[in-house]
């Protein structure tokens, strides 16, 4: 069984990469699919963003355990649905919950929602990165090749995206469904997954830790895998 790596709608396959290495590094194959940017999808976004990673990941044969990180959450069970029962287990790693028939606007608090609301233009949200105060970006990420490949893939995104209902999709009982928690911003969606009957491991790190601590992410994450049952590598 291997790893699909999936980063958040709003970043790039950057984040990933430290921990895919260290993956490797232990034997355990990890892909990590190439989100387009929502810009660039048809919609219903939904569904174009699970085909785009199911199209890329398939051929090279599951079963798989998805780890999807932010954002990439809301996209988890329809990557599921187009996997075509290849996902075994899926960890939500600092990853918003399910949240069929609500939007992302509609899982964030309103202070957030106000503030990318004013910053709308043309009906584009900004890039990630100004989405907070200078400096913030720098306090996660060390200066040098990874942050700038991290910023490299960072985009625009349409208001529509944020505004689009996730898909009315059902949780398959066959697939195991953990959240490892990286940092005190999403103690109330660690909370929620525990309400759920999830596995949930915590980890005092930041967001963005599969990028700065891959050793540590890597394996809390396979310590989750262990907890739904489940084995990755060889």
């Amino acid at each position: 069984m291997r790893f699909i790596l999936l980063h958040s709608p709003l970043t790039g396959p950057a984040a990933w990469g430290p921990v895919a290495a260290e993956l490797a590094a232990r034997g355990i194959e990890a892909t990590r699919p190439v989100l387009p940017p929502m810009a660039a999808l048809a919609r219903p976004y939904y569904e174009s963003a699970a085909q785009a990673v199911a199209a890329q990941v398939l051929s090279q044969g599951g079963p798989f355990v998805l780890a999807v990180h932010s954002a990439a959450g809301g996209l988890a069970p329809s990557v599921v649905a187009a996997a075509r029962g290849q996902v075994r287990g899926v960890l939500y790693v600092d990853a918003i919950p399910p949240h069929p028939g609500r939007c992302w606007f509609e899982t964030a608090g309103d202070g957030l929602v106000a503030s990318l609301k004013s910053k709308a233009r043309d009906g584009m949200i900004p890039a990630w990165d100004q989405w907070f105060p200078a400096g913030a970006l720098e306090s996660l990420l060390p200066e040098g090749p990874l942050r700038d490949r991290f910023v490299g893939e960072l985009a625009p995104t349409p208001l529509d995206w944020f505004e689009e209902a996730a898909p009315l999709t059902d949780l398959p009982k066959d697939v195991g469904w953990g959240f490892l928690r990286l940092s005190k911003a999403y103690e109330r969606e660690a909370g929620e997954a525990r309400r759920l009957g999830w596995p949930t491991l915590r980890r005092d790190l930041h967001h963005l830790s599969m990028a700065a601590h891959p050793v540590e992410v890597a394996s809390a994450m396979l310590a989750l895998t262990r907890l739904l049952g489940l084995k990755v590598g060889a």
